[in-house]
């Protein structure tokens, strides 16, 4: 049986302001060594390949949307949405890119965050 909560849609948003469909595949979450950093992956189901390669990036402005869709501007003109088959794997997503943010928001106000919970450090 195959898992369906992180099988997602991605999409890009043209320049006539319409989303085009790049491709089904399923999404995943991980530290990429060329990219420094946590992003998102998404592979394709029909033949594995990779569909998105994003890094989680604390000064984008990640919105969720309804219960199943995750939109964010990557560049000027360049938006991306993951539009995910199940509420719940649109809730995991979610959670990871909160998590990212609020370490990285924690980690310059000189905060320590454990498991996704702000404790005051002192330096």
């Amino acid at each position: 049986m195959t898992d369906t909560r992180r099988r997602v849609k991605v999409y890009t948003l043209n320049e006539d302001r319409q989303w085009d469909d790049r491709g089904t595949g399923h999404v995943s979450s991980g530290y990429v060594e060329r990219l420094k950093g946590t992003s998102l992956l998404v592979r394709a189901e029909s033949d594995g390949s990779l569909l998105l390669e994003s890094k989680i990036n604390p000064n984008t402005a990640y919105q969720k949307q309804q219960d199943t869709l995750i939109v964010w501007s990557e560049a000027e003109n360049y938006d991306l949405a993951l539009s995910f088959q199940e509420k719940a794997g649109c809730d995991e997503i979610w959670e990871k890119i909160c998590q990212v943010i609020v370490r990285a928001f924690c980690c310059v106000n000189q905060l320590c965050c454990v498991r996704g919970k702000q404790k005051l450090v002192y330096c």
